[in-house]
């Protein structure tokens, strides 16, 4: 599943799966840019070179579209972690391999990543727990939180897996939106700055369970 915001070309009308493609990428890289507060419809549709009616014939609203896109990078990053929390090794090794995947996925699809975790929800188009984006977005905290309770261990409460799970994936969304956001500051070389973040969330957490 490829997410990305570049350009793309202009194609003929008729391509509708590949036109499809195209409104979404061009509507990853303005709400990338903008907001998704600031990005309208007719914004993107004149990205794409096609008329707002064209566009509602592939998305019936706006808020199906940023919806296609959120889920759309939920569901590349659960594949990733997925895959790394059923490789071989020890249930540490597979932790491990989560969160450096959840890193370099921030960090390889940056546009994507803003969509899933750091834009607001439009408000106007929240369904609460009927808001599929959000289902998604569950769903792809549940394969951490599985990974989680292997690396734990049995005897250890559902709490406690909760509790160390959001703790983990608060600490990588904080290092993957400042390398994002700030990408001027002088950060010292990013593969050992990533490395050092794991290697210290993962000490304190095994501080954690041997006091």
């Amino acid at each position: 599943m490829q997410l990305t915001s570049h350009l793309l070309p202009r194609k003929a009308k008729g391509h509708g799966g590949e036109r499809r493609e195209e409104i979404l990428a061009h509507a990853l890289r303005l709400i990338s840019e903008a907001g998704v507060h600031n990005v309208s419809t007719r914004q993107i549709a004149q990205a794409v070179g096609i008329s707002q009616p064209t566009l509602y014939s592939y998305f019936p609203n706006r808020y199906a579209l940023i919806g296609e896109v959120g889920l759309r990078a939920f569901a590349a990053l659960a594949d990733q972690m997925r895959r790394a929390c059923s490789a071989p090794g020890s249930a540490q090794d597979r932790l491990v391999a989560v969160a450096r995947n959840y890193v370099t996925f921030g960090l390889e699809q940056p546009d994507a990543y803003r969509v899933a975790f750091m834009i607001e929800a439009d408000t106007a188009g929240e369904k609460g727990a009927d808001d599929p984006v959000l289902t998604a977005g569950l769903a792809t905290f549940a394969i951490h939180c599985q990974c989680v309770a292997d690396y734990l261990g049995d005897g250890v409460a559902s709490d406690d897996v909760s509790l160390i799970a959001q703790s983990m994936w608060a600490s990588l969304h904080g290092l993957v939106s400042l390398l994002i956001a700030r990408p001027h500051f002088p950060w010292t070389d990013r593969a050992r700055l990533i490395d050092c973040h794991i290697a210290a969330m993962m000490h304190g957490y095994e501080t954690r369970q041997n006091p």
